[in-house]
């Protein structure tokens, strides 16, 4: 396995920027590539919710509850590890990775968030750890694998969701994954239509039977429950 994502069909190096804008003129950057989804602190002072307005109804500070159920989950040291964070949005996740000595290819299928990540990267100067690839999960070419996937916030806007899961589970024997779940009892998966007025977006919300099931058709030998105080949301851990 090579030390960066070259072999990785689609991933795209962050070159060094020749000139990092600061002050006003970061603020300016930051407020053009808004509205940011992940609140950053770029630099001191500087974080991208403070500055562009959310594109949703989540807190200001997200993705601040979720980083406290996975700063403990996450291995304290990364180095050597290649990661995959799929769904990294605008690069929360991957830039916390990178500072544990991960190198990371992010994959969002939403341009606009591939470009606020790239960013963030050079203006935190880990642009040497962050690799970027545009796309759906099915990006995943046959004989892509990586050390660890976190898979945080997509199981459920995946059109095929167990199908595309099976695509993940092809690439790595380590996966993160959390998601938003149906409280019922049982294993099964509740489709959600998008409603006018409502939200535009379809999703998939499977109860935690279903989603341990569903792991395990992915033939994951072991599968954890990683503690979520967060209502009606899971976490898990799954490995061979």
């Amino acid at each position: 396995m090579t030390a960066d994502f070259t072999d990785i069909s689609g991933a795209q190096s962050i070159p060094a920027p020749e000139e990092l804008p600061s002050g006003a003129d970061l603020r300016n950057r930051v407020a053009e590539l808004g509205p940011w989804f992940h609140n950053i602190e770029l630099a001191p002072g500087i974080a991208t919710r403070g500055i562009a307005p959310a594109p949703g109804p989540q807190p200001a500070d997200h993705p601040l509850r979720r980083w406290q159920v996975y700063r403990e989950v996450l291995p304290a040291d990364m180095g050597g590890m290649r990661v995959l964070d799929l769904g990294s949005a605008d690069g929360f996740f991957a830039l916390e990775m990178a500072r544990r000595g991960a190198l990371v290819l992010a994959q969002d299928s939403w341009g606009a968030m591939i470009a606020r990540l790239r960013f963030a990267a050079q203006a935190t100067g880990l642009q040497d750890r962050i690799w970027t690839r545009m796309g759906e999960v099915t990006a995943i070419r046959p004989g892509e694998r990586y050390d660890a996937v976190l898979a945080l916030g997509l199981l459920y806007h995946l059109r095929h969701p167990f199908h595309d899961l099976e695509i993940i589970a092809r690439a790595t024997d380590l996966l993160w994954l959390e998601t938003t779940l149906h409280p019922g009892e049982g294993s099964f998966i509740h489709f959600k239509p998008p409603a006018e007025g409502v939200h535009h977006i379809r999703k998939w919300f499977p109860t935690r039977d279903c989603v341990r099931d569903m792991l395990d058709e992915c033939r994951f030998t072991s599968i954890e429950t990683i503690p979520d105080p967060t209502p009606n949301r899971g976490s898990f851990l799954a490995r061979r």
